[in-house]
């Protein structure tokens, strides 16, 4: 069934289509192995080359390599109807899509993207990118990770952690130190880095507390050495690359939380229209009604600021303050609707096999990825302040 839309004008009708089309598939194809997903801990190959079929990869990505060349709310579109279902898919396919590939359309040569971009988006590759470091976390730009000058070549030395796609990927956008000191933003560089180079290993997958659909790992480097081709973008600018491109990946992680917070919806309401107690439904309950509505209502206010932050986005406009915003709100909306579908449901929700006990574990993630809720504050004060200065 498509998502409820009351206010149709957020999306136009090609996007309406899709929305209807990535649910049907969601429901239809992944939701019946998702029981198996999350007990091998990562999504099949196959869905993959499914989803790179379909067009759900590239769908904003330029046609020239394999993109459909829409605007990046499809992208959105795709997360929400993903994560309404497998939060964990979705967070393999965001750290697929949008940190690997969407970097790689952005700054990447015609070389490159033929040799890494058009094989990931019809699915055939898996890519990821490589930024934490056990020193690091919140820290983005005191990376440890260095790579230094061998002649035509960059020889790279060091590890990183929290790693999503890590045990799977085949290429994996590895950020380095290659001038200046720790804090500074100067000397950053990217390395697209192919599974199978000599010195580079990935550990076991890390056992997590949810999103356990998604492989998450460590990746050690020991004098890997790689060709200037394989540098993304120019030398010493991969922490300006990375500063410019969070705003859209907070943004659009608010779709995944929308999907994690509709998905509680969903089960929740119809279980409380179902369930009696003392002769009548528990919707008939004010204290459940006040949980549903607090559901409907942060579902509502989070997609709105979505879409409107992706058509500024498309704009090419500033989305610092309103991308933080979002995300501290839907991502801790989101937990708030997991914890109370699981009330709502009462024993039955803290039974593992009930959907909502895996929709609890996997919104807790949000309020950690891409940048904490503190985090979030931070940016969020800064930016008020700044306007008053």
């Amino acid at each position: 069934m498509p998502s409820y839309q009351p206010i149709t004008a957020l999306l136009t009708e090609e996007e309406l289509a899709l929305q209807d089309a990535v649910r049907r598939f969601m429901v239809e194809q992944v939701e019946p192995i998702t029981p198996e997903m999350e007990r091998r801990g990562e999504p099949p190959r196959a869905l993959f080359r499914q989803l790179g079929e379909l067009g759900f990869l590239g769908s904003f990505l330029p046609e020239d390599y394999g993109g459909g060349g829409a605007s990046i709310a499809t992208r959105a579109i795709i997360s929400e109807e993903t994560a309404r279902v497998n939060a964990g898919l979705d967070i393999s396919l965001f750290a697929d899509v949008i940190l690997f590939a969407r970097a790689l359309s952005t700054y990447g040569t015609h070389e490159q993207k033929l040799k890494y971009l058009v094989p990931v988006l019809r699915g055939e590759k898996v890519g990821a990118m490589a930024i934490t470091e056990t020193k690091g976390g919140s820290n983005a730009l005191g990376a440890r990770t260095q790579a230094q000058r061998a002649g035509a070549d960059y020889v790279i030395n060091g590890a990183k952690t929290f790693i999503t796609n890590a045990p799977i990927a085949d290429f994996i956008l590895v950020l380095t130190r290659t001038s200046g000191a720790e804090r500074e933003v100067e000397g950053g560089t990217w390395f697209i880095v192919e599974r199978g180079t000599p010195g580079l290993a990935t550990g076991q997958p890390l056992e997590k507390l949810g999103m356990r659909s998604s492989p998450t790992g460590e990746v050690f480097l020991s004098d890997v050495r790689v060709g200037a081709e394989q540098v993304l973008g120019e030398v010493g600018q991969g922490f300006h690359y990375l500063l410019r491109a969070l705003d859209v990946e907070r943004v659009l992680e608010g779709a995944s939380t929308i999907g994690i917070a509709q998905a509680c919806l969903d089960v929740a309401g119809r279980y409380a229209l179902d369930r009696e107690v003392f002769g009548k439904p528990i919707a008939q309950y004010q204290l459940i009604q006040e949980k549903i509505a607090a559901m409907e209502s942060g579902i509502e206010l989070s997609r709105t600021m979505l879409y409107r932050l992706l058509r500024a986005v498309d704009r090419g406009e500033r989305v610092t303050r309103e991308a933080a915003i979002l995300k501290l709100y839907s991502s801790q909306m989101a937990l708030q609707a997991a914890s109370d579908a699981v009330q709502i449901l009462g024993g039955y929700g803290y039974m593992e096999e009930n959907k909502v006990a895996r929709f609890f574990r996997d919104a807790k993630h949000h309020e950690i990825g891409a940048g904490t809720s503190e985090i979030m504050k931070v940016v969020i004060s800064r930016e008020a302040l700044r306007r008053l200065d």
